[in-house]
């Protein structure tokens, strides 16, 4: 199958991030403009945050920093729209619709998040702050300056411990109250009135309810079965690197049974599919196209959405909620991935498809059987799992893989329609099915390594029943 390379960008004169960006004595340095200057604290600024860790490596958020922070320095804020960020930065047609296409404002609020990061981290030094306001793309830059250090006073003599305000100081309030004879509202307790015993046993009641209070929240308290699901969800979500889940695209899935062929993963990822369909000239193409581009998924793909973010291992900023047309190849590069669906609703699960056990098999005529193909069936196990001639069953997949550069980790969450992916969901969010698979999967570093389950269920008018597994698989293919 081939492998797709990230869309080349398309404005003329902007360059992704690299070592002559930012040196005037370049060749590319005449395409600058007058304006950007290598001592200029503003570019400076941008390639720091371009190259820090809370960019997360992100090629695209760099450039998309970049592309921003050097129009603005060369005046040309024209051209900071999002219209023109979608084409120079993620490679769209010049006549692609962004009310259709929401890539950058997207991008946009997570890059407005990421800045956040830096100068709460590694960037809380910096004296210039850069910021990109709501509403629009252009950056602002801003001084930045900590505020001081609050002096201590040193102690008044009659006054060793400095409580006494100096007289006819501002707000002295217990003062004033005292010589108009008023008694202060709060009783004064006496020195002693605890004894030794008193304070420990009162230091002991706070130092249990806050221990009580720590144990709740760090959740040590857990079964064996969840603690081994443990080491699985912190691969999939980490603080070095973002996590997409990736719900299917229902509306693919209706405008390819319209028009009666599949659309491969490259039209998908640039959007040739809905140009060629208006060049076909299809019956009702328009509103074939109309269902193709509207956002439609399934309540069973959020569902499993949901109940992903609400893991302890989740780490706020770095889940992503990510429409499989808006999802980019650099994304599976860099980043983790929980796709959802099957390779027809969600077309990014052909990339892994050299890397599955379990191959999805769909045949147009309806008389022929779709299933899950065992390409290598061991003994009592069967070459297709299939819904024909059993329609009250259904099947799905649970395959953990490395992502496209071998960096982070991919996990698929696929069924052959609806009820399968939900039995598949049930099946992994379930620490006691899945901890049998995890301990077989655990190497001696810890890792968990490659795994993939087939899974089965009754299907009750698409409703999965209770899941069982039907096979395992660790490791990778041994062609792959």
């Amino acid at each position: 199958m081939q492998t797709l390379e990230p869309t080349s960008k398309a404005a003329a004169g902007f360059r992704p991030r690299s070592a002559d960006a930012a040196d005037p004595r370049s060749p590319n340095a005449a395409d600058q403009g007058p304006h950007l200057s290598a001592d200029d604290q503003r570019w400076q600024l941008a390639l720091r945050i371009a190259a820090s860790r809370s960019l997360g490596r992100s090629q695209l958020l760099s450039d998309f920093l970049l592309y921003i922070v050097e129009r603005s320095i060369q005046g040309r804020r024209g051209e900071i729209t999002e219209q023109q960020i979608g084409v120079a930065v993620f490679g769209r047609a010049e006549d692609y619709n962004s009310n259709d296409d929401n890539i950058v404002r997207s991008y946009a609020r997570k890059l407005r998040q990421r800045i956040d990061n830096y100068y709460a981290s590694e960037g809380s030094e910096e004296t210039l702050r850069l910021e990109i306001p709501r509403g629009g793309y252009a950056p602002t830059f801003t001084d930045h300056v900590s505020p001081p250090a609050i002096a201590e006073e040193p102690s008044r003599d009659g006054d060793p411990e400095g409580l006494e305000p100096r007289k006819g100081e501002e707000g002295d309030e217990p003062r004033s109250a005292r010589a108009a004879g008023i008694m202060p509202s709060v009783p004064i307790i006496p020195r002693r009135a605890f004894t030794p015993g008193t304070l420990v046993v009162l230091l002991l009641g706070i130092l249990l309810g806050v221990g009580a209070m720590q144990l709740k929240q760090s959740r040590i308290f857990v079964s064996r079965a969840e603690a081994t699901s443990h080491t699985l969800w912190a691969e999939l979500f980490s603080g070095n690197r973002d996590t997409f889940i990736v719900p299917s695209d229902a509306g693919l899935v209706i405008m390819q049974r319209l028009i009666d062929r599949p659309v491969p993963l490259s039209n998908y990822v640039s959007g040739t599919y809905r140009t060629k369909l208006k060049a076909d000239d299809l019956p009702n193409a328009a509103e074939i196209l109309k269902l193709g581009n509207r956002r439609y998924t399934s309540v069973v793909d959020l569902d499993l959405a949901a109940h992903l973010a609400q893991l302890h291992e989740v780490v706020p900023g770095r889940m992503l909620l990510r429409y499989a047309r808006d999802l980019r190849m650099d994304d599976l590069r860099t980043g983790n991935a929980i796709l959802i669906g099957s390779d027809e609703s969600n077309p990014w699960i052909q990339l892994f498809g050299p890397q599955l056990q379990f191959s999805f098999h769909y045949d147009p005529n309806s008389d022929q059987p779709s299933g899950f193909v065992n390409p290598s069936p061991r003994p009592g196990e069967s070459e297709l799992y299939t819904t024909s001639g059993q329609e009250d069953r259904t099947f799905g997949i649970i395959a953990y893989r490395p992502n496209l550069a071998g960096t982070g980790h991919v996990l698929i969450v696929a069924g052959l329609n609806t009820a399968g992916t939900q039995a598949a969901a049930d099946f992994l969010l379930d620490p006691s099915s899945m901890m049998p698979t995890l301990r077989r999967s655990k190497l001696a570093d810890g890792t968990l390594q490659p795994f993939e389950l087939l899974v089965s269920a009754g299907n009750v008018a698409t409703n999965a029943s209770t899941p069982h597994l039907v096979l395992e698989r660790l490791g990778l293919p041994a062609s792959h």
